[in-house]
């Protein structure tokens, strides 16, 4: 078998359901032993007066019913539901051999004789397929036991705890499913079924102490290591073989006192680990659970069906109804399971549960209806076949989505782009990881430890139990493990709908952070033109003392907002141009300044678009309010010249230079981020002997 098909049947939700259908593949079977047996709608009821035979409804037929040619007289014995409960060995032969005398008269027999008014009357024995509510109630309580148990068994079924729990499971079904057969007996079975029943159910009865006992020494706090358990079974599977060679002393001394002793040693057990798991609210919150629903069902069970027995009297509740507190112990675990993290077992195994009985079902209304087309007319059949695409099948297919929560690709990719809008980090996280639980239904989403793979993409490990997801828009990668609830493995089409999110998930939060990166360039943009420029024009303004100076200031400061605000729309202007308003513009500034300007006027050709142009006016600008700011210089010299699609602008003065001039601000800094966003170049350094030097190179587009 391939490692696929192998994985396959570990899912839990694969495992879970073949685990189920044998079961109850196992329980027909037991139902056709049952149903093959005869019965009669008359009843034998053992009564003050004996045994008497009653009708369907219940009334009083007769006393002292005989049976068969020889007319044998059905004992109150006769009728014991279980042989266990007789006292001495030599009862238990004598009850074996009539039940196999009636067993081979009732196949030969369809009558009674019984005592009514004084005399004898006849009465003829009516057929009868209707079993008991006791049959019912013992196969229902092995089954429930069996599922539950199968149940846990299959979240983790390489755990030893789980393990034991499956095996308690298992004995419940066999002791039940077994009693259920012979204890509902119309009179009699031959004794080649009845023994064997007897001794698998007195196994079962066994088996269920011995994996309750076990469980109970190892969780959930370990009181010893696990090659001890070996030891409590031995000495138990000894004790049981004894009985079955009926070398105990008498009946008592088998199933009921080893049973007595068990569930005995499993109240101890309990208790002691209440007192092991104080301070352990995780053990406790098991122990509770599992704990109190074992003290409930196995001490009813010892007060009402065990001890009677073994003091000699009847039992104070009949066998079938004794059943019911074992499964006592396993409601208390599901209802546990699905309160607390119990046997360590996954918080999802509810889920899980829900997935395979709802998988099952389908099933089962599937059969039933294709036997019921089977069996009708073909009119009816056609009549179905054109309502079921009205009915049925929108009902399945309602049901499967629901199950399978099976949501469209489109769907989900809207639900990504919703999740890249998503600003914290935890939130955004969050809500990924419940997009990918609509996707694919895992059982279990967990984050990948650090440095257990190196995945940069999707994949599918460990033969398709899992599906590693990479880290996605600042999320941590994770691993999927068991599709569709436990139920399917992950295939080729799963890893590309998952990439084809992450990829979708990835490129919206590239365009997203590049949008972010341009809202923060501009803002930088704005910032640095605010203080290159408009500062630079308010200064000269305070600098100025003549009134018609300062409108004209404020008119262009004015002027430098709306460009500043508008930078991205404009014409592209000649370079000579550009340089021409700046000489202008400088030179009003250093005079107002006292400084004095050489600016000489050079031949310069090129072409600048609205962008550059902001920003080799913005420099020029910054230069001339760090002259006049800083440099206590009285001179400032510019020269520009063009080269090979680059024009090259070198601005000095003979001031106190940089090293005296320190705590300049973000004048420098502006101009070196406003070259490095149009590719150019930004030096500066000090004079010799005095003075300082900046220069700029900024590429231009040739006429």
């Amino acid at each position: 078998m391939r490692k696929s098909q192998k994985s396959y049947f570990a899912m839990p939700g694969i495992l879970l359901s073949i685990v189920i259908f044998l079961g109850f593949l196992a329980t027909l079977s037991a139902f056709i032993v049952a149903f093959s047996q005869p019965r009669f709608s008359q009843q034998l009821v053992v009564s003050e007066q004996g045994v008497i035979l009653q009708n369907a409804a219940g009334e009083k037929i007769g006393i002292a019913p005989r049976i068969g040619p020889g007319e044998v007289e059905i004992e109150p014995a006769d009728l014991t539901p279980e042989p266990d409960v007789m006292e001495r060995y030599e009862q238990q032969y004598r009850f074996a051999a009539r039940q196999d005398r009636f067993a081979d008269i009732l196949r030969n027999s369809d009558s009674v004789t019984v005592v009514t008014n004084d005399a004898e009357r006849e009465i003829k024995l009516r057929p009868n397929d209707v079993m008991p509510f006791e049959f019912w109630l013992q196969i229902l309580v092995g089954i429930a036991g069996f599922i539950v148990s199968a149940w846990i068994w299959a979240l983790q079924p390489k755990r030893l705890s789980n393990q034991l729990f499956g095996l308690v499971g298992l004995c419940l079904w066999l002791s039940a499913t077994c009693a259920a057969i012979y204890s509902t007996r119309w009179l009699a079975l031959p004794t080649d079924l009845f023994q064997p029943l007897s001794a698998l159910n007195a196994l079962g009865s066994i088996g269920f102490g011995i994996a309750l006992i076990c469980l109970f020494l190892i969780y959930p706090v370990r009181l010893v290591q696990n090659r001890f358990l070996i030891w409590v079974a031995i000495p138990i599977v000894g004790l049981y073989l004894l009985g079955q060679l009926d070398l105990l002393g008498k009946p008592a001394n088998e199933t009921p006192l080893l049973t007595a002793m068990e569930m005995l040693a499993i109240l101890v057990l309990v208790v002691i680990q209440f007192i092991k798991s104080r301070g352990r609210p995780l053990d406790m919150a098991a122990i509770r659970w599992v704990g109190v629903s074992s003290l409930i069902g196995s001490g009813l069970f010892i007060c009402m069906a065990i001890i009677p027995v073994l003091l000699g009297a009847e039992p104070l509740i009949n066998q079938s109804y004794a059943f019911a507190f074992f499964l006592i112990v396993h409601l208390g675990v599901a209802f546990g399971l699905k309160r607390q993290n119990l046997f360590e077992s996954e918080l999802w195994a509810i889920t899980m549960f829900k997935a395979v009985s709802v998988g099952l079902l389908l099933i089962a209304v599937d059969v039933a209806l294709v036997a019921l087309l089977g069996s009708l007319s073909g009119a009816a059949v056609l009549t179905m076949l054109l309502i079921l695409p009205f009915f049925y099948l929108p009902w399945r297919s309602m049901v499967q989505r629901w199950l399978f929560q099976a949501t469209p690709i489109e769907d989900l990719l809207e639900e990504v782009a919703h999740v890249a809008l998503i600003r914290n980090v935890n939130d955004r996280c969050a809500k990924w990881q419940e997009i990918l639980q609509q996707a694919f239904t895992p059982l279990a989403i967990e984050p990948v430890p650090v440095g257990s793979g190196d995945a940069e993409s999707v994949a599918i490990e460990e033969q398709g139990i899992m599906l590693h997801i990479p880290a996605a828009a600042g999320c941590a990668p994770l691993a999927l493990r068991y599709k569709n609830k436990g139920t399917r493995l992950f295939q080729k089409r799963d890893r590309q709908v998952a990439a084809r999110m992450i990829d979708f998930l990835s490129s919206l939060k590239r365009q997203q952070q590049a949008f972010a990166d341009g809202v923060t360039s501009e803002r930088g943009r704005i910032s640095r033109d605010l203080h290159d420029d408009l500062s630079a024009l308010l200064m000269s303004g305070l600098n100025s003392d003549n009134p018609d100076d300062l409108k004209s200031v404020l008119r262009s400061s004015l002027a430098e907002v709306r460009m500043i605000v508008s930078a991205e729309v404009g014409d592209t202007r000649l370079l000579a141009d550009i340089l021409a308003d700046c000489r202008a513009e400088t030179a009003d500034r250093l005079e107002a300044s006292g400084i004095a300007l050489n600016w000489p006027i050079s031949e310069i050709s090129g072409m600048l678009t609205p962008q550059p142009q902001k920003a080799l006016t913005s420099i020029i600008r910054e230069m001339v309010t760090n002259v006049i700011k800083h440099s206590g210089a009285t001179e400032m010299q510019v020269q520009t010249r063009l080269e090979n699609g680059v024009v090259y602008i070198v601005a000095s003065d003979n001031g106190r230079g940089f090293s005296a001039g320190k705590g300049q601000g973000n004048g420098l800094a502006n101009i070196r981020t406003r070259l490095a966003a149009l590719e150019g170049n930004f030096d500066f350094g000090d004079l010799d002997p005095k003075g300082f030097r900046t220069s700029i190179a900024l590429p231009v587009e040739t006429q």
